[in-house]
């Protein structure tokens, strides 16, 4: 009797930094590189196996602000490029297993569009992680970002917004971790929103995105978006008035991850971006919560099998092009 094979389950946010990569740090091995593969590698695909977990895209989301620290003599690029190389190593290692989203100054203007290039073409990764802002006034609306933007259209490769480890106002979340809890999903929405709100989606509508963390706040706070939208232009509107539909129109051209540990938080993703939107994702490492907790939230949504199918692993199959079958070998 031939065994039966497991069904495919892709997790799409999993942060591991390479060994390989943060050696070159003068500083050495440190407790803040919490994502560094020797402590959490293991520990991952000992969880995946364990919940079930077949493919997985791996990326680090503060890797480009810690080697600004310790390579401070380093182009942007140059500690990008340490990074990816260290990460092409890495999934090369596990074949058909995990995955590389690379990661890129997104500010870095055609440099960073021809980094892309190189990790889709060469490196063979997925897609790449982004922070929504430079720490600063400047998100991935601002002019420097075009170039990339329009590569990751023109590859059909998506960037995966992630927020970053240094927030705008950061001073604001430094208690109770607050920081995690609400500054970076905010940052997130905030990002998005202007994307949506500057006309970025319209310049470049075959942009792939993905959200981390359901979103930030943004489907929480679509109505308010659209009511501030139709009544306060123009007397009290600051910035462009671009857009003929109202913003919540464009939050469909957004996919997000289930990172809310929330079953109502998953149910109104569902009624606002719909199944086909939806990627599974846990933030594990670095964030270990309970995978099989994360997991049976989505089991209580009661999904169709069509639509759990979907939101398990063809989403993240089709928007990362992903060599994923119906059933994996055992």
């Amino acid at each position: 009797m031939v065994a039966k094979l497991p069904a495919p389950l892709v997790e799409c946010h999993a942060h591991v930094c390479p060994d390989a990569a943060w050696r070159r740090f003068p500083g050495g091995d440190s407790p803040r590189l919490v994502t560094a593969e020797h402590r959490v590698l293991g520990r991952m695909l000992e969880a995946h196996d364990g919940a079930g977990v077949t493919h997985a895209l791996v990326s680090d989301s503060f890797f480009m602000e810690v080697s600004a620290e310790e390579l401070p003599g380093w182009a942007p690029m140059d500690r990008a490029r340490l990074y990816n190389d260290a990460l092409a190593d890495l999934v090369a290692a596990h074949p058909g297993r995990l995955y590389g989203l690379g990661c890129v100054d997104p500010f870095a203007g055609e440099a960073a569009a021809h980094e892309l290039e190189r990790m889709v073409t060469t490196l063979g990764f997925a897609g790449a992680l982004v922070n929504p802002s430079d720490g600063g006034a400047r998100y991935l609306d601002d002019p420097a970002c075009e170039p990339l933007l329009a590569a990751a259209a023109a590859l059909g490769r998506p960037l995966f917004v992630h927020p970053s480890r240094d927030l705008p106002a950061d001073e604001h979340y430094r208690d109770f971790v607050l920081s995690l809890m609400v500054g970076r999903p905010a940052q997130t929405a905030v990002c998005a929103a202007r994307l949506v709100l500057t006309g970025a989606l319209d310049r470049h509508p075959t942009l792939p995105l993905l959200l981390a963390h359901g979103g930030g706040v943004l489907p929480w706070v679509a109505g308010r978006v659209d009511a501030t939208w139709a009544s306060y232009r123009p007397a009290r509107w600051h910035g462009p008035d671009v857009l003929t539909h109202p913003p919540s129109r464009y939050l469909r051209r957004f996919h997000v991850d289930t990172n809310t540990w929330s079953a109502p938080a998953l149910r109104l993703l569902l009624e606002v971006l719909g199944p086909d939107r939806l990627l599974v994702g846990n933030d594990q490492p670095p964030v270990w919560f309970p995978l099989g907790e994360s997991l049976a939230l989505l089991d209580a949504l009661a999904l169709s099998a069509r639509d759990a199918e979907a939101v398990r692993w063809r989403n993240a199959a089709r928007l990362f092009r992903l060599p994923v079958a119906a059933s994996v070998p055992a």
